[in-house]
C-alpha cells in the first residue's frame, strides 16, 4: 500500500482509539483502564476493515504529503494523551489533557473539511464522536465534553 494510505490507516486508528479511550475515562475514572482502551482500540482498528476503508477514502482526495502533516500532529496528540494515562498524573490533569486531545483531534479532522470542502463519509462518525463543530464557526461557549468532564468533577 501507498504511503498516504499507511498514514491514513494510522491517522483513523489513532482518533477511534482516542475516542475509546476518553469515553473510558470519562466512564470510569481510571486512567489505567482508559490507557488500556487506548491500546487494544489502536491495536484492533489498524488492523480494521472500517479504518482501511476510511484510509482509501482520504488517500483519493488529500495529498500524501498532507496526509503526512496531519497524521504526524494528531500523533503528537496522541501519544501525548496516552502517556498521560500511563503516568502518575491527578485526575484534573488528566481532564486537561482529554479535552486538549478532544481539540485536537477536531483541528485535525477540520482541516480535512478545509481541504476537501466536507468531513470524508467513513470519517463523519469520528466528526460527530468528537462533537466536532464547523471549523469556520468560532464558539466561546465550553464543548460538551467540556462540560461532561466538569460535571464528572463535580460528582
Amino acid at each position: 500500500m501507498p504511503l498516504g494510505f499507511d498514514l491514513a490507516n494510522a491517522l483513523f486508528a489513532g482518533i477511534s482509539a482516542v475516542a475509546s479511550a476518553v469515553q473510558a475515562w470519562i466512564a470510569y475514572r481510571d486512567r489505567h483502564k482508559a490507557a488500556e482502551v487506548f491500546d487494544q482500540t489502536y491495536a484492533a482498528m489498524l488492523q480494521s476493515k472500517e479504518a482501511h476503508a476510511a484510509a482509501e477514502e482520504l488517500a483519493a482526495i488529500i495529498p500524501e504529503d498532507v496526509i503526512k502533516d496531519l497524521e504526524k500532529r494528531a500523533d503528537t496528540c496522541w501519544t501525548g494523551y496516552r502517556a498521560v494515562l500511563g503516568g502518575d498524573f491527578l485526575p484534573n490533569e488528566i481532564d486537561s489533557a482529554t479535552i486538549s486531545v478532544q481539540a485536537c483531534v477536531c483541528r485535525e479532522l477540520g482541516r480535512i473539511y478545509t481541504l476537501s470542502g466536507e468531513i470524508p463519509s467513513r470519517w463523519l462518525g469520528q466528526w460527530k464522536r468528537f462533537e466536532c463543530e464547523d471549523p469556520s464557526v468560532v464558539h466561546d461557549a465550553p464543548s460538551d465534553l467540556e462540560t461532561k468532564v466538569d460535571l464528572r468533577m463535580q460528582a
